[in-house]
């Protein structure tokens, strides 16, 4: 992994606030291809491999404020969910019985590749685009900042560990490999003892419970 000159100053950001872990969440039936390929992949690489994953923005339709423009790129969140999303496409599936969701936890090392960038909301929404989506050391500050000139951009009463606004992203370059991702969390015994058994050609001693990261206390 080609890291940031700067990187040791992200570290010390990232040590300071307590940041343990980026977020990405998806259904559970992409997990056969991710541990197949070993990497968690952008749709611009799945594609360029002919690879099929079923691809929720496709089942979903949403406003263009929550579309994703750039394929090259992975959508991570810091120390949770984007809830705002997530919650959407948790309502709009919840009566289809093939989708079931896991949420991944994921090295924050990848916040410093030097190719990651950082956007305060929705990276396409146009909030981020007049800010700008950038991998410098002050835009990943300015996402933990008290007032963003964007909605939902006062701070308040959070956690050090959690952006100002619940939609910032860390955008990470084509793929993330798998030894990145620290766990694999379902809701529910049930979710998880199916998942595992419908992977048990592979390894997955990081399979794991944790209701909470669905849906985490973001305030102190």
């Amino acid at each position: 992994m080609e890291l940031k000159k700067d990187y040791i100053e992200f570290q010390s950001e990232i040590s300071r606030r307590g940041i343990e872990y980026l977020i990405h969440f998806t259904p559970t039936i992409n997990l056969y291809s991710i541990l197949e390929q070993e990497k968690l992949m952008s749709r611009r690489v799945l594609e360029n491999l002919d690879i099929e994953q079923f691809d929720i923005l496709d089942y979903v339709q949403f406003t263009d404020s929550v579309r994703y423009d750039d394929k090259s790129f992975i959508n991570l969140s810091i120390s949770g969910p984007n809830t705002f999303l997530f919650s959407k496409f948790q309502e709009r599936t919840k009566d289809d019985i093939t989708i079931n969701w896991c949420v991944l936890k994921i090295d924050p090392k990848h916040i410093y590749e030097k190719e990651t960038k950082f956007a305060v909301t929705n990276a396409a929404s146009n909030a981020a685009k007049s800010i700008g989506v950038t991998g410098d050391i002050e835009k990943f500050k300015m996402l933990f900042a008290n007032n963003i000139n964007i909605p939902f951009g006062v701070r308040g009463r959070l956690n050090s560990k959690f952006p100002t606004n619940v939609q910032a992203e860390v955008l990470v370059k084509d793929e993330i490999p798998i030894e990145s991702i620290i766990q694999v969390c379902f809701d529910s015994q049930e979710s998880l003892a199916s998942a595992k058994a419908a992977l048990s050609e592979f390894n997955t001693s990081n399979f794991v419970v944790d209701k909470e990261i669905f849906s985490p206390n973001r305030a102190i």
